[in-house]
C-alpha cells in the first residue's frame, strides 16, 4: 500500500517566552506536530482550524460587540470551535482514508486543500495581511500493477474496484459522517452538523496517460468520472453535491515516457471542498500540469539554420501521390517520380499541394520560437486555492510545433448533467476579433474567447489569413485561409499563452500569442511556425483587439 500525505503550508507561528535553543528546538518538533505531521491519523487540520478560525472570530467578535473584550472572548470561542469542527472532519476523513489503503493495498495520494484569503483594504505601502483555512482534500487512486480500476477502453467499474471505491465513498455521506462527528451532541447541533456536512462538493476526475487519441481520452476519462460519482450517490452522497470531469491526459503526475509513470496517470481523483464558494475558487484556480507533458519529435531545428525561403517552400509543396491500396493492404505513399504499379494498386489517386504563404520568417530555433510565459500558473488573486502543488514546468512544449492540441472536459453536475461553469471571461478575451500583419499577410483571429474558471476555453475560434494583403486594391477580398483551429491556453506570470494548432493541407503549422492579463487589448508577443517539420520557418506576431 502506498499512502501519500503532503501537508499543507502553514504560517510560521511565533513562539514567546522560550529559554534557550533546547526549549526552541523542542517548540519546533511540537510545533510541527501539532500543525504539520506525516501521520494522515494526526490532528493537523483540527489543529490549525481552532487557531485560524479563533484568531477570526476573536477580530470579528472585538468588531460587532459594543463590550470589546466580552466581544472578542466570544468570537474566540465561536471561531475556534467552527474551526474545530471542520478540520477534525478534514482529520478523521483523512485518517479513514489512508486506513481504507491499507486495507486493500492501494496506491492512494492524499492533498488537503486549503484556501488562502488576501485583505486587499490595506493602507498604501503595506503588505496584505492574509488568512489560511483548510477547505477539503484531493485524493488520487492509481491503477496498481495486476490490479485495474477498470478495463482498456471502459467506463465501468471492476468489481474489486467497486469495493473499495464503495467503502471510501462512504466517507463523504453526511448522514454517515454527521452519526459519528454528533456524538455527546444536541439534536439541535447535530442537524447543524449534518447541513454542514451538505453544503460540500465533491468533484470526481477521471485521468488518462497522453497515448492514443485526445478526444477519446477525455471522453473514456469522463465516463470514468460520472461512474465512480454514480457509486458515490449509491453510498449515500447527494446527487446535487457531485460533480464529475474527464480531465484526459490534461493533469499528468508521473513521466509519460515510460510505463511506470503512464500508468500513475491512469486515476480517479477525488475533490471535495467545503462549500460551494471554496469550489468556485478550486475551479477558479486549476490549470493544466504541464511538467510531464510528452514533447513531439521533431528533427533537430538547428540543423536547419542555413536553409533559404525558396528550400523550405519547395520542401513543403512538393507534390505526394496518396495512393488507396486494397483493404487487406497497408496504404502506400508514393513519390511521382516512381513509376506507379496499377497492378497492385487501386487506381483513385489524390494529388494534394500544401498551399504556401510566405510569412517572411527565417528557419526556427529554439532562441527565437519561443514567447516568455513567464512561471506558469503562478497568477495571485485576492482569493486562491493552495496546496504543495508546484508551477508547471514547459520547457518541453516552449515551442508551438513541440506540442499537440490537448482536450479536456467541462465539470458537470451528476443531478442533471449540465456544465458548471460561470460565464466570466478574462480580459479582453469575450469573445472579440483580434488581427495583425504578418509579412505583408493580415491574419485574424475571430471568437477569441477565455473564461476565468480555470482558464478554460471558451469556444473555437476561427482564423482567416489574406495573403499579400492590400486593402486599397481589394475592400472584400476572400480568406486565402479559413479554418476552425485547435487550441490550447496555459496561464503564466506574464500573461495567456493562446495556442493555435492549424490543422490542414497547408503550409501554416501553429502560433503562440501571449495575450494580455488586463484590458490593454495588445497582445506582448506571439509566434507563427510554418513550412514542414524538418525546415520550419518562425516570424513574429503580436496581433491587436478589434475595438
Amino acid at each position: 500500500m502506498v499512502f501519500k500525505l503532503r501537508p499543507i503550508a502553514v504560517a510560521l507561528i511565533s513562539v514567546l517566552s522560550l529559554q534557550g535553543c533546547a526549549h526552541l528546538e523542542t517548540a519546533k518538533q511540537k510545533a510541527k506536530e501539532t500543525f504539520a505531521s506525516d501521520d494522515p491519523c494526526s490532528n493537523n487540520a483540527r489543529n490549525i482550524g481552532i487557531l485560524l478560525g479563533t484568531v477570526a472570530g476573536a477580530v470579528i467578535g472585538n468588531k460587532v460587540a459594543d463590550n470589546k473584550t466580552a466581544g472578542t472572548l466570544i468570537g474566540l470561542g465561536l471561531g475556534g470551535a467552527l474551526g474545530a469542527f471542520i478540520g477534525a472532519e478534514v482529520d478523521k476523513r483523512e485518517c479513514e482514508l489512508s486506513k481504507i489503503g491499507k486495507k486493500y493495498n492501494l496506491d492512494m495520494q492524499v492533498t488537503p486543500l486549503a484556501v488562502s484569503s488576501a485583505s486587499v483594504d490595506q493602507p498604501n505601502n503595506s503588505s496584505p495581511k492574509s488568512s489560511v483555512q483548510n477547505v477539503g482534500l484531493s485524493v488520487s487512486v492509481t491503477d496498481v500493477e495486476g490490479k485495474p480500476q477498470f478495463n482498456s477502453g471502459s467506463g465501468e467499474l471492476l468489481n474489486d474496484a467497486k469495493i473499495h471505491f464503495s467503502e471510501i465513498a462512504k466517507q463523504y455521506s453526511p448522514r454517515e459522517q454527521a452519526k459519528l462527528l454528533s456524538k455527546d451532541k444536541t439534536e439541535q447541533e447535530q442537524k447543524a452538523i449534518f447541513n454542514e456536512l451538505s453544503t460540500k462538493r465533491i468533484l470526481l476526475i477521471g485521468h488518462t496517460d497522453d497515448t492514443g487519441n485526445t478526444k477519446v481520452n477525455a471522453e473514456l476519462s469522463e465516463k470514468r468520472a460520472k461512474s465512480v460519482a454514480k457509486l458515490f450517490k449509491d453510498n449515500g452522497v447527494n446527487e446535487n453535491q457531485l460533480f464529475y470531469q474527464g480531465s484526459g491526459e490534461t493533469m499528468p503526475i508521473a513521466d509519460n515516457n515510460t510505463p511506470e509513470g503512464r500508468a500513475k496517470n491512469r486515476r480517479v481523483e477525488i475533490v471535495d471542498l467545503s462549500s460551494d464558494e471554496s469550489f468556485k475558487l478550486y475551479l477558479q484556480n486549476k490549470r493544466a500540469k504541464t511538467e510531464y507533458y510528452r514533447a513531439i519529435d521533431i528533427p533537430d531545428a538547428k540543423k536547419s539554420t542555413n536553409t533559404t525561403q525558396a528550400e523550405i517552400k519547395t520542401k513543403t509543396t512538393n507534390k505526394v501521390l496518396h495512393v488507396e491500396a486494397p483493404s487487406n493492404t497497408k496504404e502506400k505513399v508514393i513519390d511521382t517520380s516512381k513509376k506507379l504499379d496499377q497492378k497492385s494498386i487501386v487506381a483513385k489517386v489524390k494529388e494534394p499541394t500544401l498551399s504556401w504563404i510566405d510569412f517572411g520568417g527565417s528557419p526556427v530555433t529554439s532562441e527565437n520560437s519561443a514567447v516568455n510565459l513567464g512561471e506558469v500558473a503562478s497568477t495571485k488573486p485576492k482569493f486562491s486555492l493552495i496546496s504543495t502543488a508546484e508551477a508547471s514546468d514547459m520547457r518541453q512544449i516552449s515551442v508551438c510545433n513541440m506540442d499537440r492540441p490537448r482536450e479536456t472536459g467541462a465539470v458537470k453536475s451528476l443531478a442533471n448533467g449540465k456544465e458548471y461553469a460561470t460565464n466570466a471571461h478574462l480580459p479582453s478575451l469575450n469573445g472579440r476579433s483580434w488581427q495583425d500583419t504578418v509579412g505583408g499577410n493580415l491574419v485574424v483571429l475571430n471568437r477569441v474567447a477565455v473564461l476565468r474558471d480555470g482558464a478554460a476555453l471558451a469556444n473555437m475560434p476561427e482564423l482567416k489569413v489574406y495573403a499579400n494583403y492590400n486593402p486599397s486594391k481589394n475592400r472584400n477580398p476572400k480568406p486565402d485561409l479559413s479554418v476552425e483551429p485547435a487550441v490550447n491556453v496555459y496561464q503564466g506570470s506574464n500573461g495567456l499563452l493562446y495556442r493555435i494548432f492549424v490543422q490542414g493541407n497547408h503550409s501554416l503549422q501553429c502560433m503562440d500569442v501571449l495575450m494580455p492579463l488586463d484590458n490593454s487589448g495588445i497582445a506582448k508577443a506571439g509566434k507563427v511556425i510554418y513550412g514542414n517539420k524538418g525546415n520550419a520557418l518562425v516570424a513574429d506576431f503580436k496581433p491587436s483587439m478589434i475595438r
